[in-house]
């Protein structure tokens, strides 16, 4: 009977043990709240101490840069710990589009840096649109947005760099990587390699560090002689198109996706023989607005004169159209 009764003592523990240790454990489960669901188009996060936009955003969508996504979605500024935020896992509000309007994006176009580049007025304006929150996006951004594929920041902006010249990679590609900035440098393939000009060399290490190599022809090469036919005119265009990605092709080993006019030459005859050669789209040397439906072989960009003074570069950033649906 003693036996039984120690048997017993050991299988089935005093009922203090259970409310004191068992019903804690019990309620602490219950209560406890899962950190994250999962669903199609977004994931929940229950926040916590430790968590910040920049982690957030490297965890579940792949960058920190995405930071933007995460407090757009949820209209804060800030995360607030033991609260639960929305991380969306698709595009949303495409285009930019809501009832006051729709979103634009200014393309900078810089043509010559010179030494003064790390002076004013080009660093200057880095600063400024770091110290103001731009985005400052990549081509296949832009080229997502205008497909209606992709939503960006409500202050987004591409810089593009409209030069051959060796002044590039010594003085713009530095700031470019001080202020962590992407940018697309237009260059004319059979110039590489001259006297002061840029280097194949050069162009491959600016394409390592996100700055994208677009090709050009040189302007010459538009002019229309009265004493040539239409004809020899177009097979001249081609040949030159073709030459200059086949030079970007065998260098850098891949195709140049999006061309630049040179100022003033914008018409149907270019527009053709970029859309044979595989080009998907095009920039004009034309101050203008870029919204989702904008013409990809007529994407605006605006000039940035050598000096201009803050209010000029101001007028250059507009980033929405104010439009009233009625």
């Amino acid at each position: 009977m003693k036996g039984r009764m120690q048997q017993f003592k050991y299988q089935h523990p005093p009922i203090l043990f259970v409310f004191t240790i068992l019903i804690p454990l019990l309620f602490s489960a219950c209560s406890s709240i899962p950190r994250e669901h999962k669903l199609n188009d977004f994931i929940i996060v229950h926040t916590t101490e430790e968590d910040s936009p920049d982690q957030l955003a490297l965890q579940y969508l792949k960058h920190p840069s995405e930071k933007w996504r995460i407090l757009d979605f949820n209209q804060t500024d800030s995360l607030i710990p033991g609260k639960d935020i929305l991380i969306p896992l698709k595009p949303y509000k495409l285009g930019g589009i809501s009832a006051e309007g729709y979103q634009t994006i200014p393309v900078l176009a810089y043509r010559e840096l010179s030494d003064e580049a790390s002076e004013l007025p080009f660093e200057k304006q880095m600063a400024y649109l770091k110290k103001n929150d731009f985005q400052v996006i990549s081509l296949d951004q832009l080229y997502s947005f205008l497909e209606f594929k992709d939503n960006l920041h409500e202050k987004s902006v591409l810089l593009i760099i409209d030069s051959t010249d060796r002044s590039i990679y010594d003085h713009a590609f530095p700031i470019l990587l001080k202020y962590q900035f992407p940018a697309v440098v237009f260059i004319t393939p059979d110039q590489v390699g001259k006297e002061k000009m840029l280097s194949w060399r050069h162009i491959s290490r600016m394409s390592e560090n996100r700055i994208q190599i677009q090709c050009r022809i040189q302007n010459e090469l538009y002019r229309f002689s009265p004493d040539t036919t239409f004809y020899a005119y177009f097979q001249k265009l081609s040949k030159a198109v073709e030459q200059a990605a086949g030079l970007m092709d065998k260098n850098l080993n891949k195709r140049s996706c999006f061309f630049l006019y040179p100022p003033g030459n914008h018409n149907s005859l270019l527009v053709h023989i970029l859309q044979k050669e595989g080009f998907q789209g095009a920039f004009m040397d034309q101050e203008g607005d870029n919204p989702f439906f904008t013409d990809l072989y007529g994407i605006h960009c605006s000039q940035v004169s050598r000096n201009p003074d803050e209010k000029k570069f101001e007028t250059l950033l507009k980033v929405f159209q104010k439009h009233k649906i009625e």
